[in-house]
This record gives C-alpha cells, structure tokens and sequence, in this order.
C-alpha cells in the first residue's frame, strides 16, 4: 500500500478492505445494501420521459447476475471486457458485474464509429466486447481477426443473451484484488497528441474518489446528484458511477441529448442537490436558466475544460458559486480543485486537494507521486508511463501559474491536443481518418477558440491532384470522419491549402497552423 497521509487513512474507514484486498463494487454495493437496501442508487430517465429506478439491493443483485453470466461464459477472471453502450442501466450493470467479477472494466462512448472503437479494441486487447443491437452494427464481422485477443462479443438486448443473464443467480462473492490491481480501463488521447492508449486505473483509486466526491461534491447519502458525463469518458466511469456509489447517495441519469428546457426541466422535477457538468453545457444553459430553477441545487461543479470567469460570475449572479474541478485520465481523481467553504478566485482551478503535493516544473501543473488514486500503468506501453515521471514528479502538459496562497490558474495547454466541449481528442487520430478520404493528400488538425465549446476542430487540407476544392467536397469530408469515427470529433472548419507547414524531417507543424489561426 503507498503512504497515503492522514487524509487518507482517514478516507479508508469507508472503504471496505479484507487483508490488503479488496473490490471496489463491495463499497459501492454491499454495504449500502445491507444498511439500507430500499434506499435508491439509480434513477434513469429516457427520451422518451420514463423512469427506471434500482435499489442498492436491486442494483447489487443485476450486478451479481452479470457476474455470473461471465463466469457462465467461460470468461477468466482477469479479462479486459469493454463495453461499448448508451447511458442504459446495463452500462452501469456491466461495469459494475465485470469489476466484481475480478476481471477489468473498458467502458467505451457511444458515439465512437467503425475506426474509433476497433482501434481501442485492438490497442486493449480486448477479450470481450459487451454491446446492444444497435451498435453492435458497428462492430464488423471479422472483428476477431483484426483483434485476435477478442473471444466473446454479447449483445445484451438480444432475446438469448437477455434470457442468459436473467436466469443467474444473484448473489456472486467479489474477487478479491490486490489494491493495485487495474478495475478500469479508461481509454483517452494522451497529454502528447499520440493516439488513444489504456489508463489503468486501480481499485485503490476509490479511496481518493470517495474523499473527493466527499469534499469537492458535497456528496452524502442524501444528496440527489447528476453527473452529465457518459461512463465513457472517466469522469462518466468515476463520478457517475464509482464515487457516489460508495458515498450512498442517489445517482439521476438523463439520457436524451442536450436541450436546454429539457435539462433544466429534469434539474427540477428531480430536484437535484449537486449538478457535476462541463463548462460548455453551463454556458449553453444560460440563455434559458433563471434563478428560481436553481432553488433545489447546493453545489454546481465543473470538469473538463476552463471555467471562464463569464460562466462564474452569470451563475454567481443567481446565488451559485460553481466549484472547478482539475484532473486528468491519468490522475484517477480530482488532485486540484475548489470546493465549498473555500474562498474562490476569479479564473482559478482551485488548490491542492489535502493530502496531495502540486506545484510547477517547466512552466506546467506538476504532482508529487504517489497518491491513492495514480495510473498504475499505461496498457502496453511501460515507457509511455515513464514518460510522465521526471525528476520525481509526475508531469502535466497543462501549463500554469500558482499564487502566494497556493491557487493555481491555467494558461494554455502544451502539445497539441484538441479540447472540444470539455473532451479531449487527438489530432492524429482525425488526420489518419482524413487521410482515408479518396480526395486527401496530406491533413493537420488543430484546435481553435469557440465560445460555447472552448475549442472546435479545424482541418488543413492538400487535396489530391485534380481534385478541385468545394463547400460539396467540404461536407463530405465532415460526414466521412463523423461516420468513420465520432460523431463529437469531426472538422467544423476545412481550408483548402497547397502545402503544410513542415520540419526538415517532414513532421508538419501544428504550431504554425495555430498561428495562422490567431492571426486571424
């Protein structure tokens, strides 16, 4: 066990560990479930505005279920299951029954297409894809070939997969785990621009998302909290499904998309006590929200992305003064952050969360190694992980100042990394998909501003020879990348260039293309 510190020792009185072993769904679960089995965990509305609701209990017994039904299947513990679906019960019923299970949990964002998804099942090397009938079209018949490792792929809403789970029993033992042992497998771009890799996030990583949820969210078992990320994205798989499972509390889903009448609605009719969102959707709200449909909310929070200081002071205007959040993947919690009670400044990330060490190096956000919630690897990739630690520090890319009281604001981001409403993407990863485009010879990405989502993707393009530029051509290179990639990661400007700034070396200059930009 690394040395936690006071703070959390203090945090692991929570957390349930049997001889230096443990399960994480057993402090999301059991112990809630037997104190309070009718108490409700889960509340999912649709499009379509009906409500699903699950008990502790309730939840506690699918998620056994599951279990089952992947030791019924032949799958081995230890097995890197990715599931790929909507923001359904069944997502948090996998996650949860793979983890108890003992093997490691990849949960996948539902916009992903064709490219997106094989290239995290092949860089996982998965074992099992867990699906619905909708997205499993995604999937391509010879996936096994191109992922080898891949030995099961259930399509959970079929008839006979369906009819499989629910005749499990539902009581399954947790498989005990060393607390170093990987529970999430959390796919993201990394802070270098290199195209996705596997975060491994291990199961003593709760103890920090707990105290966080704790501190930061103000989370307690009577707290109505919705947290709008899909499980996808790690704040989806630790704040919306891990960290207020262990603190007991009841968790609302939402999962139609964005309208702002609509999400103010739900906001109301569930009178929801912590809203945890990204700054875009707060801006997006704010020709619509009035002060009054706010009564209900005692901490707003914020994730993914700068809190501008228009968003702040709009919603501190209406009595809410929005708590900013900084983390990343690789961190497994929050690490810098404000939080209720403490004074807030405008344009600042926050402070140090107690019990964690973070200063400056090279200009940028840097952490003193270990805490309870740190990576314990890069899947495949031992010297990518090195490469965050120098000179006994784990570094960041996010460039930033700290203050004499030990606030810190943010700058700028080193790299090239795109931001775009509060995701983080990878401008390798979109060019090598323009470059499958029968028109495109060459293709850079960069970020520029946008005032709703931080940053939109733009596109430098050399077409082929005899290929003439057009707004037709234009649009089908957006709807090319949206079908063979993401829907969320597409160009939402192209220009049209003779050539792209390069090295010597041949590699092309992003930087350039930024200037470019800002010149403008």
């Amino acid at each position: 066990m690394v040395n936690m510190g006071d703070v959390w020792r203090v945090a692991w009185n929570d957390i349930v560990v049997h001889k230096g072993r443990m399960n994480v769904t057993e402090s999301c679960l059991d112990r809630h479930a037997r104190q309070r089995p009718g108490s409700i965990a889960l509340v999912f509305e649709g499009e379509d505005g009906k409500e699903k609701k699950y008990t502790y209990q309730k939840l506690l017994s699918e998620t056994n279920r599951f279990a089952n039904f992947l030791k019924k299947s032949g799958v081995p513990e230890g097995s890197r299951v990715f599931i790929f679906l909507p923001k359904v019960p069944e997502i948090f019923i996998s996650m949860l029954g793979t983890i108890r299970h003992g093997s490691i949990a990849a949960p996948l964002f539902e916009a992903l297409q064709h490219d997106g998804l094989m290239l995290r099942l092949k860089n996982g090397e998965a074992n099992v894809l867990v699906t619905n009938k909708e997205l499993s079209e995604r999937v391509p018949a010879d996936a096994r070939k191109t992922v080898p490792s891949l030995k099961h792929v259930f399509v959970i809403d079929e008839p006979g997969c369906r009819k499989k789970i629910r005749k499990q029993k539902a009581v399954f033992a947790p498989a005990m785990k060393k607390l170093s042992d990987t529970a999430l497998l959390i796919f993201t771009s990394s802070t270098a621009g290199t195209p996705v890799e596997g975060v491994q996030v291990p199961h003593q990583a709760l103890v920090q998302q707990h105290a966080t949820a704790k501190l930061v969210l103000g989370l307690d078992g009577s707290s109505r909290y919705w947290c709008t990320a899909h499980p996808g994205w790690v704040t989806g798989s630790v704040y919306g499904v891990l960290a207020p499972l262990s603190i007991g509390c009841t968790n609302f889903v939402y999962t139609a998309h964005f309208e702002a009448k609509k999400w103010i609605g739900f906001l109301q009719k569930n009178r929801i006590t912590v809203l945890y969102t990204a700054p875009t959707a707060l801006r997006m709200l704010k020709p619509e929200i009035k002060k009054q449909e706010l009564r209900y909310l005692k901490n707003v929070c914020s994730v993914g992305e700068a809190l501008t200081t228009a968003v702040f002071d709009f919603y501190k205007s209406l009595g809410i003064e929005i708590n900013d959040t900084y983390w990343q993947t690789e961190t497994g919690a929050m690490v810098i952050a404000t939080w209720p009670g403490l004074k807030k400044k405008h344009g600042c990330l926050g402070k140090a969360i107690p019990g964690m060490t973070a200063g400056i190096k090279d200009g940028a956000i840097a952490l003193k190694p270990p805490w309870p919630s740190m990576m314990t690897g890069v899947y495949r990739h031992k010297e990518m992980y090195k490469e965050y630690f120098r000179g006994g520090w784990f570094r960041t890319s996010d460039m930033a100042r700290v203050d004499k009281d030990g606030y810190f604001f943010f700058e700028g981001r080193g790299g090239d990394m795109i931001k775009t409403s509060g995701e983080r993407v990878s401008p390798i990863e979109i060019e090598s998909v323009l470059m499958r485009h029968k028109a495109v010879k060459e293709a850079a990405v960069v970020g520029v501003p946008d005032k709703v989502k931080g940053e939109v993707i733009k596109a430098f393009i050399v077409l082929n020879r005899g290929v003439a530029p057009s707004e037709a051509l234009k649009q089908e290179i957006e709807g090319f990348v949206k079908q063979n990639y993401a829907g969320y990661s597409y160009p939402k400007f192209i220009d049209f260039i003779d050539a792209l700034p390069k090295t010597h070396s041949g590699k092309i200059i992003r930087m350039e293309l930024r200037k470019r930009e800002a010149g403008k």
